[in-house]
Formats: structure tokens, C-alpha cells, sequence
């Protein structure tokens, strides 16, 4: 293990960002302890977690002493959390918007509908593209809105099943593509409408995907516990539900976003607890399943933990961890992406600059338009050309380059 703290991109201890900070620039504790006026051994403990860093004045004097032009920088959000850093993502999430928020007949909205088949198959378009397609986003802000309308237009006159299915994943499929631009609180709407629809019908199942997609929903507004506790709720409800390979895909996954906000809010024990038993569950999988456009299975859980590893602040292991495992190119696009990037800034933090470089450009083969509008995406290139060091490849600048970021 590197004597280097692990940096995590759940919350980090005001401490840890410090020494992090700190080692960065290459500053011993008694020479930083110096020039903001305090001790070592007070500079030791803030670090260690043993004593709060609580005065403005020493904030700033620690922000000058490191060069941190914005004081967010010993605060930072991870990039899971991170706003959209270009105008870019803001303007494909504002293609959704009123599809979301606008009630057709208050809009004015024509009323006329198409047949539920065609509907249907317009979707299911939707989500081939989300699921494969190396320009997803942009297609997907052409395609999905027109769709999520004409489903809430039908299904207002209608309030039939299938026309209710059809808006269900509508927007559901919103809210994940929301989540990725950084557009958190509309993506949360997105999830609270779809649960809306589903209360009508009381299906277990479906009531467990809005759960997930709820639950994603609070983890994109930072609600870590609260993502945790809904998570830990629906899947428990689930499980009186009768056996079925659906029920334990659905709770699987709930499961893993659970760890997942157990690991932001800091509850490391019960975010392995919650890690372990639903990767025991998805191990036992030839494959993932998908139930209600929520996947689980060995895939899906690999690249959950690397994730939660990272939310923990396992760097290292996280590093290792990507670098001896793989994701089937047959995987959606949405979850290679998810795989490299973790790689990408579990070796970024651990100052593996050309590891990150290597895993970027995967990432890239995959699908180069996340790069411009992907929230996270532009979070890790961010933090990986800020460092400025020269093992960070030309190829990752050029990215750079093309999402906006220089």
C-alpha cells in the first residue's frame, strides 16, 4: 500500500483533503504548519482527524500557502456529484426539460396520439441507442423528448397500462441520461413522476425500479444516507414479494446502490456488508440480467465496486482492481464507461498519471461524445490535466480539448 493517503471521490475528511493538498505540492507539515502560523503537531492532528480544522482565517491561509485559487478545492465534491463543467451538457439537459416539467394540455400540446406499437417502438429505439450507440447523447436529446412527450399526452387521455409502461420508461431512461450531464434535480423529477405512474399499477417490480432510479436521484444531490436509506426500504419491501430471478435482480441492485450511499455517507462497514452480500448474489449469475432497464449480475457488481472502492477511498485497491479485471465489450455502453473511468481516476489519485491516460483513452474508443457532455467525465480529465505533469498524454489534451475544458 502507497504511504500515500487514499483519496476517495465520496466525502473525504476535511484532514484527508489537506494531506492530500499538501503532499501535492510537495510541502513537509512543519514547513505548511509554518507559514499559516501553527504547530506541526496541530497541523498532525487537523490531518489524522483528531482535531477539526473550524477557523475561516486559517482556511484561507492554508488555501494561499497551497495556491488553491477556489477554496471548494479542500471541500471538493467527487465527480459523481460534480455539476457539468461546459455549457454543452446544460443545453442537451434543457431539450428534456419541458417534456419533463410541462403538462401537454396546460402547454397547449396537441392531444393527438400515435398507436401505442409505434410509441413503443420509438422507445425501444431510445434505448438502443442510450444502451450502444458511441454518439448516445447527442441522438438521445434528439430522440427521447418528442417520446417522453407523446407518452405523457397518451397516457393523460388514456391512463391505460401499456400507455403507462411506455412513459414509465421514458422516464426512467431520462433520469439516467440526466444523471451523466449533470443535471441532478431535473433528473430526480424525472424519477419522481415515473414513481408517480407506477403507484397506479402497485406492481413490486416496477415500484423497485422507480426506487433505484429515485434512489440514484438522491445520490446525484448528495443525499448519501437518504440514497441509502430508500435503497435498504424498497428492497426489504421487495423481498415479501414472491421468488423470481426479477426479485433478485431488482433487490441486487437496490442492494448496491445502498452500499453505494452507505460509502458517500461515510459507513464503510455497511457499505462492505451491503458490497459483499450482493456480489455473493451476483456471482451466482452466468451473465446480468436486465429487469425494468436496471441491470445485476457479475459485470454489473464488478463495476459497482470499484465504484463504492472509490466513495470509501480505496484508490489503490480500486486501481488494482480495474487493472486485473475487464468489462465484455457486449456491455452497455453506459457501464464501460463507468468502468473506465473509475479506473482513470482511481490511478489519477494515486499520481498514476499515465495509468489514467491509458484508461481515458479506453473510455474514449468507447464513447468520445461523454468527454463534452458527461458530468464525471469531464470531472476526472479536469482533475488529470490540472496536475500538469508530463507523463499525461497529448492524446488526453486533445480530449480535453474537444469537451471544452482548455
Amino acid at each position: 500500500m502507497s504511504s500515500t493517503p487514499g483519496p476517495r471521490t465520496g466525502p473525504l475528511t476535511i484532514g484527508e483533503r489537506l494531506e492530500l493538498l499538501r503532499r501535492q505540492r510537495d510541502l513537509s507539515r512543519r514547513a505548511l504548519a509554518e507559514q499559516v502560523g501553527r504547530s506541526e503537531e496541530w497541523l498532525r492532528l487537523v490531518e489524522s482527524g483528531n482535531k477539526p480544522l473550524d477557523s475561516i482565517a486559517v482556511i484561507f491561509r492554508l488555501a494561499e500557502a497551497l495556491h488553491i485559487k477556489d477554496l471548494r478545492e479542500l471541500i471538493a465534491l467527487p465527480p459523481q456529484l460534480a455539476p457539468a463543467s461546459v455549457q454543452a451538457g446544460d443545453d442537451l439537459a434543457e431539450s428534456l426539460k419541458h417534456s419533463i416539467i410541462d403538462h401537454p394540455p396546460i402547454r397547449g400540446t396537441g392531444l393527438d396520439t400515435e398507436s401505442i406499437d409505434d410509441l413503443t417502438g420509438r422507445l425501444h429505439r431510445c434505448q438502443n441507442i442510450w444502451e450502444h450507440s458511441p454518439a448516445r447523447y447527442s441522438e438521445l436529446a434528439e430522440f427521447l423528448p418528442p417520446v417522453v412527450t407523446a407518452a405523457r399526452i397518451r397516457y393523460s387521455l388514456t391512463h391505460d397500462d401499456k400507455s403507462g409502461n411506455v412513459l414509465l420508461h421514458g422516464y426512467h431512461l431520462s433520469r439516467r441520461f440526466l444523471t451523466r450531464v449533470g443535471a441532478h434535480h431535473l433528473a430526480y423529477t424525472a424519477a419522481d413522476r415515473a414513481t408517480m405512474v407506477a403507484e397506479q399499477t402497485q406492481d413490486p417490480g416496477q415500484l423497485a425500479a422507480c426506487a433505484w432510479h429515485t434512489g440514484n436521484g438522491m445520490l446525484g444531490l448528495a443525499q448519501a444516507q437518504e440514497c441509502h436509506d430508500y435503497a435498504i426500504a424498497a428492497a426489504q419491501r421487495l423481498a415479501e414479494a414472491a421468488d423470481s430471478t426479477d426479485r433478485t435482480v431488482l433487490i441486487g441492485a437496490l442492494r448496491l446502490l445502498a452500499a453505494k450511499g452507505a460509502a458517500a455517507a461515510g459507513n464503510v462497514a455497511e457499505s462492505n456488508r451491503l458490497t459483499v452480500a450482493a456480489t455473493q448474489v451476483a456471482n451466482q449469475f452466468d451473465c446480468d440480467h436486465t429487469v425494468y432497464g436496471i441491470p445485476f449480475g457479475p459485470t454489473e457488481a464488478l463495476i459497482a465496486r470499484l465504484e463504492i472502492m472509490l466513495w470509501g477511498g480505496n484508490c489503490e485497491q480500486a486501481a488494482e482492481l480495474a487493472a486485473r479485471q475487464q468489462v465484455p465489450d457486449a456491455h452497455p455502453v453506459g457501464g464501460r464507461m463507468r468502468f473506465h473511468l473509475a479506473g482513470a481516476y482511481a490511478c489519477a489519485r494515486r499520481n498514476d498519471y499515465a495509468g489514467a491516460s491509458s484508461a481515458l483513452g479506453k473510455a474514449a474508443d468507447v464513447c468520445p461524445e461523454d468527454f463534452r457532455y458527461g458530468s464525471d467525465t469531464q470531472s476526472t480529465l479536469q482533475y488529470l490535466i490540472k496536475q500538469g505533469n508530463r507523463l499525461v498524454r497529448p492524446e488526453v489534451h486533445e480530449l480535453a480539448r474537444v469537451a471544452g475544458l482548455r
